[in-house]
């Protein structure tokens, strides 16, 4: 494991949490961050939800990658999240690659990785983790949720689960649930990386090889997502990359081929781990494809 992350805060739960796939994991860790100073009440917490490559550095310069927080813009003396005002809490999710319980830790039944035999881990697992981290920061009622993408349906399970936990819950950019396009789009995306020889099975880190290549097409799937048709066709539309004429090869010739490969090669950049990012990738995308995040009553 990387040192540095060894040396972020971690919460060890010593408590049994059974999981929605059935099984029950017990003294797991739960890494986090908290911005700002909590008052005497304890009135003025906000949790934050990361989304699917976030994590629990929301604000400040993340100290694993070195680049700034995900929500750097919007969270930060002076800003939208005022730190000055409110103490801002993130976790790493449950499955997450930041230090808190993944494939990435040691089975003890075998004294190898987890990697595929992790279980299958649900957005209301995600969220019923994280009650304890509050307990443990003693905070009764939360000032507010929120989140975005798959933060947004933390959100959502937060408010359906604890309603009497927070008294206000901002969900941005998501839904309860996915369609069968989206569904679709995440088997694409679970197929691409298995397709690549290196994935060997989920077995890929005996290798010492990952499965780079099938991770990244996977990502620029994922990207068409995250543009809607009508705004991908205002921003790029049949602009070439080059203002001169079409190249007739297998080149980048219109801009949204060059935007996509932009991604599919940051992908690098933002996975320091890429082997633990593989893995979160694929059971979150799972989580997706099993429709397990709806909202239960």
């Amino acid at each position: 494991m990387n040192k540095e992350i060894k040396n972020i805060k971690k919460l060890i739960v010593n408590q049994s949490l059974e999981l929605d796939c059935g099984k029950i994991i017990k003294n797991f860790p739960i890494a986090y961050e908290t911005y700002g100073t909590l008052n005497k009440s304890k009135s003025n917490a906000i949790l934050a939800f990361h989304a699917l490559t976030g994590d629990q550095f929301v604000t400040n310069i993340n100290p694993i990658t070195k680049r700034e927080g995900w929500w750097t813009t919007a969270v930060g003396p002076g800003k939208a999240i005022d730190t000055d005002k409110y103490f801002v809490i993130c976790a790493n999710v449950l499955g997450g690659c930041m230090g808190s319980f993944g494939p990435k830790e040691i089975n003890p039944d075998t004294n190898e990785l987890f990697g595929l035999t992790f279980p299958v881990i649900t957005i209301r697992d995600m969220v019923r983790a994280q009650i304890y981290l509050l307990e443990h920061l003693g905070i009764d009622k939360l000032l507010s949720v929120t989140g975005g993408s798959m933060g947004g349906m933390q959100v959502l399970q937060f408010a359906s689960l604890y309603p009497n936990k927070t008294y206000s819950a901002i969900p941005i950019a998501c839904s309860a649930s996915h369609s069968a396009q989206n569904i679709a789009l995440d088997e694409l995306g679970r197929q691409a990386i298995m397709a690549d020889p290196n994935w060997n099975n989920g077995n890929y880190f005996k290798t010492n090889l990952s499965p780079d290549k099938g991770l990244a097409v996977a990502r620029m799937a994922a990207h068409i997502t995250y543009l809607s048709k009508k705004s991908l066709q205002e921003k790029f539309g049949r602009k070439l990359q080059d203002k001169g004429s079409l190249k007739f090869s297998f080149d980048a010739d219109f801009q949204i081929e060059s935007y996509l490969r932009i991604k599919e090669q940051s992908l690098w950049i933002d996975s320091m781990l890429t082997v633990i990012y593989t893995l979160l990738e694929l059971w979150i995308i799972l989580i997706w494809k099993n429709n397990l995040m709806a909202i239960y009553p």
